[in-house]
């Protein structure tokens, strides 16, 4: 009877993992930044409505804020919007790389699919 049971709890594991009932994490978006994940951070419209890519991105010094740029010339005050750094992180995962770039320092790069190049202000 215990090992008709045990088979019988097997099954049942088996099914709540195929049916993706047992994992919990299959929806969750993966945060590794240190800050809370209600940080308010900076973006560009661009990077907000998803016309662009984020290619730019700021650890200030003075205040610890982060910005999450396209990396375009283009804006002005008015592109400016605040989202939380979590929200960043849903927008695009692999902000997720730069969650140890210190204060006063930044990463560039040329596409979502380039490595990113750090680099610190003077």
């Amino acid at each position: 009877m215990n090992k008709l049971l045990f088979y019988f709890i097997i099954a049942l594991c088996s099914m709540v993992t195929v049916f993706g009932q047992g994992n919990n994490n299959s929806k969750k978006s993966v945060y590794k930044f240190k800050e809370p994940g209600n940080t308010a951070c900076f973006v560009c419209d661009h990077v907000f409505r998803k016309k662009r890519q984020i290619l730019y991105v700021t650890h200030d010094k003075d205040d610890g804020s982060w910005q999450f740029l396209c990396g375009q010339s283009d804006h002005t005050d008015a592109n400016a919007k605040v989202i939380s750094l979590k929200e960043a992180t849903k927008i695009d995962k692999t902000i997720n790389d730069l969650y140890e770039l210190p204060l006063g320092a930044g990463a560039e790069r040329k596409s979502i699919h380039d490595t990113w190049i750090p680099f610190t202000f003077k």
